[in-house]
């Protein structure tokens, strides 16, 4: 195999072909400007010497990855942190070997089986002692927080391979890996299937740490989130409405919000605007204006609309039509078989 290759959406990379006094600066070098810049260094590779490789395709916005290397510490410094690299979500889910993660004061200890996120917007480190394996979805960390919101206070959380949404997540990972050149529209269904997974897997954890939440407040989140997904598209959803419709007060309402990382209001803006978002990357809704995708689900300005999507996303709404039309037009391109010669 040759130390580099690149077929269409797939990456791939292997230390196999390069000198072994040379392989962590190749490694180091290539794999960190492939996916997060940070300071690479071997741990405990023996007399067989340093190993690696990478396979990496991209779908739905994301990146995901197959690792399998020897021994390896990776540091990200503050000061690469703090550098302006666009903010990431970062999933791994431990296949073979052991490994650490640690950011925000905390260390995720991973078994074969079990998972764990991070961000590349604060300072980490990962350390493995031996030879590895692992699948990782890399993401913006605006998409993740759509779903996932609380990603601080979850970053080096062990998800122990005890959670069936681990093996989920696996398997999304291994068949997104099979299927490079994925239409950027059926990629995104899928980065968002991956992500309400993973949303459970925390949930779950969360629910554990935070304890004291009664089934009946439970039972009446659910409703209320039931209730904000199916009344999306009325400009008149709001907390006087819900109430009204679930026969519960609106003190109460608010106070079953309380446990949240985002208020009601917050929530239902977020909805709103990830509704908006998947709708721009439709090719079939290509015809319709911006205003006309906001006024789709609840907005009711388009000014208003356009710069709180800026704020969420990180660029204007046209914008991001553009590239994910692009980018899905590139994908059925790739997809389509060559015509035969006349």
């Amino acid at each position: 195999m040759n130390d580099l290759q690149v077929w269409h959406d797939r990456f791939v990379l292997s230390t196999d072909a390069v000198r072994m006094q040379d392989r962590v600066a190749f490694w180091a070098d290539v794999v960190c400007r492939q996916l997060i810049r940070a300071e690479v260094s071997s741990l405990g590779s023996g007399r067989s010497g340093f190993e690696g490789h990478l396979e990496q395709v991209h779908a739905g916005r994301m990146d995901v990855c197959l690792i399998q290397a020897t021994g390896q510490r990776v540091l990200r410094t503050s000061a690469q942190a703090n550098a302006g690299d666009p903010p990431m979500c970062v999933i791994a889910l431990q296949v073979e070997g052991h490994g650490r993660i640690t950011q925000n004061g905390r260390t995720a200890c991973l078994a074969p089986g079990d998972t764990a996120l991070f961000t590349n917007a604060r300072a980490y480190e990962l350390c493995f002692d031996g030879a590895f394996e692992q699948r990782v979805f890399i993401l913006p960390q605006a998409l993740a927080q759509r779903t996932v919101s609380d990603l601080g206070s979850m970053a080096a959380v062990t998800l122990p391979a005890s959670h069936p949404g681990g093996r989920i997540l696996r398997a999304f990972a291994t068949g997104l890996m099979e299927t490079p050149g994925l239409p950027e529209e059926q990629g995104g269904y899928l980065r968002q299937a991956m992500l309400e997974t993973l949303s459970a897997m925390l949930a779950d954890r969360g629910l554990a740490v935070r304890g004291g939440q009664t089934q009946l407040g439970r039972y009446h989140r659910a409703r209320i989130h039931a209730y904000i997904r199916d009344n999306l598209a009325d400009p008149a959803l709001d907390a006087n409405a819900m109430a009204a419709a679930l026969r519960i007060s609106k003190s109460h309402l608010h106070r079953l919000f309380e446990g949240e990382t985002r208020t009601l209001s917050e929530t239902i803006w977020c909805l709103r605007l990830d509704a908006c978002r998947r709708d721009l990357e439709r090719p079939g809704l290509g015809h319709l204006a911006i205003g006309e995708v906001a006024f789709r689900w609840g907005f009711v300005d388009q000014a208003h609309f356009s710069r709180r999507f800026r704020q969420a996303f990180g660029c204007a709404p046209r914008d991001w039509r553009e590239a994910a039309l692009k980018t899905s037009s590139l994908g059925r391109e790739r997809a389509e078989p060559p015509l035969p010669d006349e």
